[in-house]
């Protein structure tokens, strides 16, 4: 009978090996790129989309983005003065913690990096935990724009419907969110289905450091 996978002996400590390997491997890359490009600047993100952050990677092709991970990222620029990898580096750590934001090495200047940012600024669908931004109502009548085989699911999401001579019948006004409102997840879910997109995809520029100097970005 074979052995089962489940039996199999697994050695701890060349699991943390390998986890203090990738470590390392970060924070020696982090500080090549200090010592690579002339300028590193911190994000703040709004609606993080991975696939909206590509298309920032695309058009900063010569520069090196690091998003994840920000506490390790901040040990290897260093949390203080005194072990600050080099001088003013402490202060770009302090700005990326707290909240969603990475951090970019290049060797464009500001302007472009803004530009290149500005360009990137697309309309994402919100997620649980948004604020609406406008009302969004539907009329009675039929929703054509769903199959009849949708239709359960659509009651199950919150909507009045049945299903009426295969299409999608909706029994009254319905109002999917308030401007204001918190979104839950199922209308972030309904809201999606109809193509509706109140969130954006943006970053912003907080603060810079480039040859010693540390300077604060206005919002």
């Amino acid at each position: 009978m074979p052995k089962s996978k489940r039996a199999q002996k697994v050695t701890l400590s060349k699991t943390v090996s390998k986890g203090r390997e990738r470590k390392v491997a970060i924070i020696d890359e982090v500080r090549d790129c200090v010592d690579r490009y002339k300028s590193v600047l911190v994000f703040e993100a709004n609606n993080m989309r991975n696939a909206a952050l590509k298309d920032v990677r695309v058009r900063l092709r010569s520069s090196r983005i690091f998003f994840g991970r920000n506490k390790l990222i901040a040990a290897a620029l260093g949390r203080t003065a005194a072990d600050a990898y080099r001088a003013g580096l402490d202060e770009v750590a302090d700005g990326l913690l707290g909240g969603e934001a990475g951090l970019i090495f290049t060797d464009e200047s500001l302007e472009a990096v803004q530009q290149a940012l500005a360009e990137s600024r697309v309309p994402e669908y919100a997620r649980a935990g948004f604020e609406a931004t406008e009302d969004v109502v539907l009329p009675q009548g039929v929703l054509s724009q769903f199959a009849g085989s949708m239709e359960p699911y659509l009651r199950k999401l919150g909507l009045p419907t049945k299903l009426q001579a295969g299409a999608v019948q909706l029994l009254c006004d319905y109002t999917v969110c308030k401007a204001g409102d918190v979104v839950s997840s199922d209308q972030a879910k309904l809201m999606q289905l109809l193509d509706v997109k109140q969130a954006l995809f943006e970053l912003t520029l907080t603060c810079r450091w480039s040859e010693g100097q540390f300077q604060r970005l206005a919002a």
